[in-house]
């Protein structure tokens, strides 16, 4: 009699749950889902992120054509008047300093990956997790005179942070996933003894558990920064 009260109570127990959990996932499609199933919603998300990223692409070639147009009106300017052609030249000059227009030139390229999963040996080993070791490595080809460093295609500036999100790595608000493939413009023989010395970034993050090559280039080009600078609280000093 006993198992048959308790089979009760468990099967009313079951009844009040199915109930509960269907009226919460009601509630949270209708509040935060306005009606739409997950599915549904996680769809509509994707398709405007693909719309959002193509939107992105055509704003940026129109970008590139405007400042295609501004050069050769500044060039034919400077053609006529000694004055503007070394006012253009200096503004140039400042352009590729602040990564505002694309840059090439001799440098080495460093490509940093997980492990295979074969030798993560039960553990999950994400660069992402360590991004500081990216970080201390950015600092080292700063102090070893890089001229222009990109992540991933993504052109750092004074701006640019590298920081964790999830499991990838913000840089300029976007996330980005390994492997991370790091540009850098300068002495290639420089560039290439300040990481690699003994004891070096490059033998930290190795000995980390991560890939990690670097090849000196001849020619390299890294792209300009496509993101937007405001400022809010900085002024021009007269």
């Amino acid at each position: 009699m006993k198992i048959k009260n308790d089979s009760y109570w468990i099967g009313f127990a079951c009844i009040i749950l199915g109930v509960f959990i269907a009226f919460q996932m009601k509630f949270v499609q209708g509040t935060y889902l306005n009606g739409a199933s997950p599915t549904q919603k996680t769809t509509e998300i994707l398709n405007e992120l693909s719309a959002v990223k193509a939107e992105k692409e055509l704003l940026i070639e129109e970008i590139e054509r405007l400042e295609e147009q501004l050069d050769k009106i500044q060039n034919s300017a400077s053609e006529e008047n000694a004055v503007v052609k070394s006012l253009t030249d200096e503004l140039n000059r400042f352009k590729a300093f602040s990564g505002m227009t694309k840059v090439s030139g001799t440098g080495i390229m460093i490509t940093i990956d997980n492990p295979p999963t074969d030798l993560n040996v039960g553990l999950e080993k994400n660069i992402a997790y360590d991004y500081r070791l990216m970080l201390d490595l950015i600092n080292e080809l700063n102090s070893a005179g890089a001229e222009a460093i990109s992540i991933n295609e993504q052109r750092m500036i004074n701006t640019t942070e590298i920081r964790l999100a999830g499991t990838q790595v913000n840089v300029n608000t976007l996330p980005i996933s390994p492997p991370f493939i790091i540009k850098v413009i300068g002495d290639s023989k420089t560039l290439d003894s300040a990481i690699n010395q003994r004891f070096g970034v490059v033998q930290i993050i190795q000995e980390s558990g991560y890939y990690v090559e670097v090849k000196q280039v001849e020619q390299l080009e890294i792209g300009a920064y496509t993101g937007s600078i405001k400022f809010r609280y900085a002024n021009t000093v007269k």
